[in-house]
């Protein structure tokens, strides 16, 4: 019983010493990467690593192995966005947000249906934005998978910073397994360098629909597309642009077949 209660604890210590050190080393790829920025300090960095809160979630592992856009065939992916309900929720989202919607359209000359099925098909018009924890997401990235540890180490740095300049406590912040937030669902570097504060308000706000539908269309103009084009076949220059919002052939052709079906029914509707 002796012998068992040392080898449990002996295993404890090792995971507890080992977590220390991959704290102390993100720590260290942290402050490195911020070192530019006025925030965040050092201590507020410790601090966060720190907090028992942090912790590693499996499921967040589990996700990535059976990423529905590697896993599935497109008519079986395309089952899970291109439905009755995201095809009304947004015909109904865009009538209920049609001034705001049609004002940014506009003003980045670039298609408002597009906008409707990116948040559709991101957090089917802001139901569903709060599934993990964003900072445990990014840590169990950063520590439990080789392939993303760089990225996800300077993603904790970027929702660090944003977390400190906004006075929000980075474990409150809830998003998606892969560490995005908010009703646009951007990744923290994202949302600090290509978010939009549309409604001049101080602020960029994550989950406030102004800011969220002009970062939407802001991000998609920064990342090449063309001024008032309607053409969304396959490497077209629009359909480039949607496809970086998630490196998906499959993501890219799914938000154009839901942005055309929302279109027609508009069209029927009016």
């Amino acid at each position: 019983m002796k012998i068992n209660l040392i080898v449990k604890l002996s295993i404890i210590f090792c995971a507890t010493t080992l977590q220390a050190v991959e704290n102390d080393q993100i720590v260290k790829k942290i402050v490195a990467y911020a070192k530019d920025q006025k925030t965040p300090s050092v201590e507020y960095i410790t601090n966060t690593l720190e907090d028992k809160r942090l912790q590693v979630d499996k499921e967040v592992i589990e996700r990535f192995k059976n990423k529905p856009e590697k896993i599935k065939t497109y008519e079986q992916y395309k089952k899970i966005f291109f439905n009755k309900e995201r095809i009304i929720g947004g015909v109904d989202f865009y009538k209920k947000n049609k001034k705001l919607i049609s004002k940014v359209a506009r003003e980045f000359e670039i298609d408002p249906i597009i906008l409707v099925a990116i948040i559709g098909v991101e957090t089917n018009y802001g139901q569903k934005t709060t599934e993990f924890s964003v900072i445990n997401s990014l840590y169990t990235q950063a520590v439990k998978m080789p392939k993303r540890s760089s990225w996800a180490t300077k993603e904790i740095a970027e929702l660090l910073i944003f977390c400190s300049e906004n006075d929000i406590d980075p474990f409150s912040l809830e998003g998606s397994y892969a560490g995005a937030f908010g009703y646009g669902q951007f990744i923290p570097s994202s949302f600090n360098k290509l978010s939009i504060d549309y409604d001049k308000d101080g602020k960029k706000d994550p989950f406030g629909w102004h800011d969220v539908v002009g970062s939407v269309a802001f991000y998609l103009v920064e990342n090449g597309y063309p001024k008032n084009d309607f053409n969304f076949t396959y490497k077209s220059k629009a359909w480039k642009a949607i496809r970086t919002y998630n490196r998906s052939d499959k993501y890219a052709n799914i938000i154009i077949d839901l942005r055309n079906e929302i279109a027609k029914n508009i069209f029927l509707l009016d």
